[in-house]
């Protein structure tokens, strides 16, 4: 495919995002499916627009390097259209053929390192600039493409990330209202829901673990990544050891980023871009901060639950009663 002559402008001013609560220096790594470009293809409208150099590592995978994001990597998105270092001349042939046969289906996917989160308008302007190019996102039937958000986070107290996960899953149905997941990426394991026991845990006013507690408890109850809020890369990173203990084997990725997997790709729909999305993630993370309303919440969750079910009301206050 032929690079474009020139970059387009986008048909809508970028806007600046907040970085939400903390430091304005906030980071935030971006991995972006869609389908209608071939990996080969989109790397080069990529390092045209970005001005980088292109690099082939196999004939699905690229990257661009020395790009005002850093390093970009640009790939069809399965592990078996890939060769490990070390693969047979035979098997990188079956590999490369599997992809060129799977291109129509399989999204290809960018890569970011973390970047400013003030740098999130200048994503979408290049995002917009690959729908001129024929990029297409989830709203098509035939493809499922998801954003991924490594957010960076440097908080390690028990309470915060308590907090954090317990403001998560208050507002979860209203942000899989907002976002509406596209059906296909609902029915695949991709994003699931946390366990219903689990979230009841958590959201239980007295639920006040220690940290080995908490770990011991989201392990146990969620040892895939396979959720739409995957902690299991920031635990690795706050104690490593006790993170492979309780899932009975080493984390793969271990890094302090949260890896936010609920948001849709949709490349080339108007209303949709990352900025958005970033700005319905900084709901949560207000909830979370403004401790009077969260525990205002909860409180109301728990009694709205106990109404529902008078047997675990009654548990609830034998529990607190009797020592344990």
């Amino acid at each position: 495919m032929n690079a474009p002559e020139a970059k387009k402008s986008c048909p809508h001013e970028p806007q600046a995002v907040e970085p939400g609560p903390g430091a304005s220096d906030r980071r935030v790594g971006v991995e972006i499916e869609f389908g209608g470009l071939t990996a080969r293809e989109a790397a080069r409208i990529v390092a045209h627009d970005q001005g980088g150099t292109l690099e082939q590592l196999d004939p699905h995978r690229f990257e661009v390097n020395g790009t005002d994001f850093g390093k970009l990597r640009i790939e069809l998105d399965s592990k078996y259209v890939h060769s490990p270092d070390g693969a047979s001349d035979f098997e990188r042939k079956v590999r490369r053929l599997a992809g060129d046969v799977g291109s129509p289906v399989v999204p290809t996917e960018i890569v970011t390192e973390p970047i400013s989160v003030d740098r999130i308008p200048d994503l979408d302007a290049l995002l917009e600039r690959l729908a001129d190019a024929g990029a297409v996102g989830t709203q098509q039937p035939h493809l499922a493409c998801g954003v991924h958000l490594n957010i960076e986070w440097q908080e390690r107290d028990v309470r915060t990330l308590r907090r954090l996960l317990q403001a998560y899953l208050l507002l979860s149905p209203d942000l899989r209202a907002a976002i509406a997941p596209d059906r296909t990426r609902t029915l695949l394991p991709f994003i699931g829901h946390f366990p219903k026991d689990y979230e009841a845990k958590v959201l239980d006013p007295a639920y006040e673990p220690d940290l080995e507690t908490f770990i011991a408890d989201y392990c146990q109850a969620n040892p895939s990544k396979n959720r739409e809020l995957d902690l299991l890369p920031l635990l690795a990173s706050i104690d490593e050891d006790k993170v492979a203990s309780a899932l009975g084997h080493p984390q793969p990725a271990v890094r302090p980023a949260l890896h936010y997997r609920l948001p849709d790709a949709r490349l080339g729909d108007p209303d949709w871009s990352i900025g958005k999305e970033w700005e319905r993630w900084l709901t949560v993370e207000a909830l979370m901060q403004d401790e009077e309303r969260l525990g205002e919440l909860l409180r109301e969750r728990s009694e709205a639950a106990d109404r529902q079910n008078p047997a675990t009301a009654i548990r609830k206050l034998i529990k607190r009663v009797l020592p344990s």
